[in-house]
């Protein structure tokens, strides 16, 4: 196949909105889409090539698989490595261990099943994992491995192989909408759900579709597929369901591109504006500037913690690109270059030893942690971390609860086995968050046991849904408490949530969040502020009043104050500074309008409702002077993460809780 620049072109237009989008730009909050777009340029290439040899009896797979691995190898191998580096400098135990993990599954490429197995592309920590990009690699590489062979195996048997594409086609594009609702953390990494997306080019490879010979409808094409691409990037944000059919419509906008900007002598006008040098050079560079933007800027949100400005987000996009450049100079396009005398096996021979070599330091990595690497007193408080974090993976655990007959899915009793619970504890992630504190409370009266019912992001109120998934089970959950509680023996009920993302999105370090709300009243909805509040009030108000008519005393907790940071990584960071420092206090009154609203919200919903509040704002604060460590035998650190009270945190809470309990 003849080259083509345009196709380069497309490149550029798929990696500078993925790297806005990382940086924090929020213009580009679709510019996620760019990975789809690379699925599809890569699909079409891949097939171009492999279908021109089979056809013309030159096809050698071991040939395909070195050009692979000149491909991608070397920079991978070398990001790997520098990575590993900054990481033992820079990273904490458990982000540490974390990252030998991903180093393994992504040498490996099976990252995309790695992150899957760990929590969604969108969760809070992700902005915390170094190689998270490298799932994409794995989807890639996974499709490279089999397709090939469906190639060969149709020919052979003398089945036209565009009939088989199409059919995978279709299955997995079903798959990808089936599973957008149902298991949307799957569909969005693993390749079955992922598979149409790069098969869309073969398709175009493989003229499966009939040429556009109207140069006019190849130019109308062309630029539906330009807007195709252009408005999800500056539509979509991480609440949009994907990919399903969300990422439909960039792929096609890719489709359309390649599809009609075919020809040399008369190209579309997309076509030459993908064609221009500086458009094109971006493009060739896409690979590296790939691999390197995300480690850049993963590494220095751990170096300083917050948020960077938009001089801050300026300066990462340009050391992606100055690292982007040496990396294509030389790494990328001299290993590429098969003039320079290596051998297939010693091709293969040296991926397999560097593959070993990195995989071996990521288990080793991955196993340690290297505590021993920090000074005494901050080990002690290392390890206290990591036992909490680890237990609140598994709420259930930490508190010794019970499943018991009759209880909804997930609900569990904390307290003997004989005593009917007199009190529940519903809401979302933050239940686990004052647990501990509510039985710390109840040891000393040896209260009767407590119902727990939690769901992560899911907040205790009935009749709504989450606006970033298309799934039902949040609705159902809630649905199934309150008909649970409705006829429970339960008296008293305790409604705990993370409240203010429903309304204003996740913290910011000013304001009430950054927006995207997480509550809606059907499926992957998006609401405004004003929207969210008249939603929020109408249903929690519904919620509050069934529990009270069914004669259940409710008391909702006030939010818990979430930071703009991850509070460990900041208490260890100003400890390794200054180890005698006996409190780290943070001031939170740059962003008290967050939690003034959510506080002024339930001033006036309780002029309506029968309801008793607990504000935690109380225990963790004075004013707006918040603690998050104090010194003692051991230290308590008061968070596990930027929202979640750790044990001690909790614990804090006791005097709070000893007036709630039966």
């Amino acid at each position: 196949m003849h080259y083509r620049a345009d196709i380069d072109g497309l490149r550029s237009l798929a990696i500078v909105p993925i790297v806005l989008f990382h940086a924090g730009f929020l213009l580009f909050s679709g510019g996620f889409v760019g990975v789809d777009i690379f699925f599809v340029i890569s699909g079409y290439l891949i097939t171009s090539i492999i279908a021109k040899e089979i056809s013309g009896g030159t096809f050698d797979l071991w040939r395909f698989y070195e050009r692979r691995i000149r491909r991608i190898f070397p920079a991978l191998i070398v990001m790997l490595l520098v990575c590993s580096v900054a990481g033992w400098v820079l990273l904490f135990p458990l982000d540490l261990q974390a990252f030998g993990e991903s180093m393994v599954a992504s040498t490996a490429f099976v990252a995309n099943i790695s992150f899957w197995l760990q929590s969604g592309y969108f969760d809070t920590a992700s902005d915390l994992k170094p190689l998270l990009h490298t799932w994409s690699l794995a989807v890639e590489e996974q499709f490279y491995l089999f397709f090939p062979l469906i190639l060969i195996g149709s020919i052979r048997k003398n089945r036209d192989p565009r009939l088989i594409v199409w059919i995978v086609l279709l299955f997995s594009f079903v798959a990808s909408l089936i599973g957008v609702s149902r298991n949307p953390d799957a569909s969005f990494y693993l390749i079955p759900t992922r598979a149409w997306e790069l098969l869309i080019g073969s398709v175009l490879a493989l003229n499966a579709v009939p040429e556009v010979k109207s140069h006019i409808w190849r130019q109308i094409l062309a630029l539906v597929g330009l807007g195709l691409i252009i408005v999800p990037v500056f539509v979509y944000t991480n609440q949009t369901p994907f990919p399903g059919l969300s990422a439909l419509w960039p792929c096609m906008g890719s489709a359309l591109i390649i599809w009609t900007g075919g020809t040399q002598r008369n190209p579309t006008l997309v076509a030459r504006l993908l064609m221009q040098r500086a458009i094109v050079l971006i493009g060739l560079m896409s690979y590296s500037l790939y691999l390197w933007h995300w480690p850049i800027m993963v590494f220095s949100h751990h170096w300083v913690l917050e948020k960077p400005d938009d001089w801050g987000k300026i300066l990462l996009v340009l050391a992606s690109i100055l690292a982007a450049f040496v990396s294509w100079t030389l790494i990328e396009k001299p290993a590429r270059n098969h003039g320079v005398g290596l051998s297939r096996a010693l091709v293969f021979g040296l991926a397999g030893g560097a593959a070993l070599f990195c995989i071996g330091i990521g288990i080793v990595v991955w196993q340690n942690g290297f505590i021993n690497r920090y000074p005494a007193h901050l080990q002690s408080l290392l390890r206290i971390h990591e036992l909490q974090t680890k237990g609140f993976a598994g709420l259930q655990a930490t508190v010794k609860g019970q499943k018991r007959e009759g209880l909804p899915e997930g609900g569990f009793v904390v307290g003997e086995s004989g005593q009917q619970p007199q009190l529940a504890i519903w809401g979302d992630s933050h239940v686990g968050a004052i647990l501990n504190g509510v039985v710390e409370a109840a040891k000393p009266s040896k209260a009767p046991a407590i119902s727990v019912f939690a769901l992560g992001g899911c907040r205790p109120v009935i009749d709504v849904y989450l606006s970033y998934e298309a799934s039902t089970a949040c609705h159902d959950h809630n649905q199934a408490v309150l008909s649970y509680l409705l006829n429970g023996p339960e008296r008293k009920v305790v409604l705990v949530s993370r409240w203010p993302v429903s309304l204003f999105g996740d913290v910011r370090a000013a304001g009430k969040g950054d927006g995207q709300r997480s509550l809606a009243v059907r499926p992957a909805q998006s609401l405004d502020e004003a929207q969210a509040i008249t939603v929020f009030n109408l249903h929690l108000g519904r919620t509050i009043d069934a529990l009270t008519q069914a004669g259940k005393q409710v008391i909702v907790v006030e939010t818990i104050i979430d930071l703009p940071l991850d509070v460990p990584h900041l208490v260890f960071k100003t400890l390794l500074r200054e180890p005698a420092t006996l409190q780290v206090i943070r001031d939170i009154s740059a962003y008290r309008e967050r939690f003034l609203a959510v506080e002024q919200l339930f001033d006036r919903m309780q002029s309506l409702h029968r309801f008793e509040r607990i504000r935690l704002r109380d225990a963790l604060c004075n004013q707006w002077q918040c603690l998050l460590y104090r010194q003692d035998q051991n230290g308590q650190l008061m968070y596990t993460d930027n929202n979640h009270l750790s044990a001690s945190g909790s614990a804090m809470l006791a005097p709070l809780f000893r007036g709630v309990l039966p």
